[in-house]
């Protein structure tokens, strides 16, 4: 698992005792035998067969047992790899994996994620590479500013590898579990965190979450834009998209690393090349922009709102509901987005791993 670009939770040079008992609850001692000899890349089943000492068929059994469990991941079958991302997040949308883990589980996240600041690893490189970003809804845009396909939900979904599948969201579900959750009567757990392409087939094949149409992953986005959910995904331009988050500044593991936590990790999402500016002409001074601004980049003074650009991560939420539409996202370059998930791990790994 230290192979993975964000490595693994280490504290005081040595491994989390949390984290050790965080994978005690997910793997059994036989399970682990296995495990141990996958990688961060895929691997075929014939070759971990020859390492496991197992016939082909008794290891894909093994194999497809694990990834049932939600314990390991599989690319159609027919290759295996272990995700540091994927183990923090699966035991809290996946049925199976949760009964291993529940609320000790959760417990233990808890403590080696934010008190002992994993979560900084988890959203962003040491030199401060984003490993997600955020993606504004078109609404949100000004009309003469350019929207590229890459930049935009709805196009991300118009571009991507079908399925569109949709599941509990992982960081709601915890912060539920340990009787925490502060937007308990303001946002869903359930049908709130989609998975494409290979990810959603991997629930599909389960017989988890739900596949949702086209028109209907639209209409999902729609519906969550209006509530105030902050949409991310993958920082890359690579069209083959995996997961994209709804993401709430109270429970999200990446968006708390700026709302909540004390040590602040800026670079927790990277920010959209768009900006929120306000007409001043237009605006009433209704605040409902800085009340939904999760950032508190929007001040309301004499009757009318400002944003500081600095603080904008370029997210629309403050104009999707703004009533007089005097508030909007411009473009804006403020990232560079990775051409692919290859070039974006590798820098990150190089990054995490330049000192030392």
């Amino acid at each position: 698992m230290r192979r993975y670009p964000s490595d693994i939770p280490i504290t005081g040079g040595k491994i989390s005792d949390s984290f050790r008992e965080y994978i005690k609850l997910l793997f059994t001692p036989e399970e682990a035998e296995i495990a141990q000899h996958l990688e961060t890349r895929p691997l075929s089943a014939g070759t971990i067969a020859k390492k496991i000492g197992k016939s082909l068929k008794e290891t894909r059994e093994i194999l497809n047992d694990m990834t049932d469990k939600g314990i390991i991941q599989d690319i159609g079958g027919y290759s295996y790899f272990i995700a540091m991302a994927h183990l923090l997040n699966i035991g809290f949308k996946y049925s199976k994996s949760l009964e291993r883990l529940g609320k000790k589980g959760a417990e233990l996240y808890q403590h080696f994620f934010i008190d002992e600041k994993f979560y900084k690893r988890y959203e962003s490189s040491d030199a401060g590479t984003s490993i997600t970003r955020v993606v504004p809804i078109n609404s949100s845009i000004d009309h003469k500013s350019e929207i590229l396909n890459y930049e935009e939900i709805h196009r991300i979904f118009d571009d991507c590898k079908g399925p569109i599948v949709v599941t509990d969201c992982p960081c709601r579900n915890r912060t539920e579990i340990l009787g925490i959750r502060e937007c308990k009567d303001k946002y869903p757990i359930e049908e709130s965190c989609f998975q494409l392409g290979l990810f959603g087939k991997y629930f599909i094949r389960r017989g988890e979450g739900k596949e949702l149409s086209l028109e209907e992953a639209h209409q999902l986005v729609d519906k969550y834009a209006k509530l105030g959910l902050i949409f991310t995904t993958e920082n890359v331009k690579d069209p083959n998209h995996f997961v994209i988050c709804c993401c709430c500044a109270c429970c999200c593991a990446l968006l708390r690393g700026m709302t909540r936590f004390e040590d602040k990790n800026e670079h927790c999402v990277a920010k959209s090349n768009y900006i929120s500016k306000v007409d001043q002409d237009t605006c009433k001074g209704c605040g409902l922009c800085a009340e939904r601004c999760s950032f508190k980049a929007i001040t309301v003074e004499n009757e009318r709102a400002s944003v500081d650009p600095n603080k904008c991560y370029g997210c629309g939420v403050c104009a999707v509901t703004c009533p007089t539409g005097a508030i909007k996202l411009y473009r804006e370059e403020q990232s560079q987005i990775p051409e692919n998930h290859l070039k974006l791990m590798g820098k990150i790994f190089q990054e995490n791993r330049s000192a030392q």
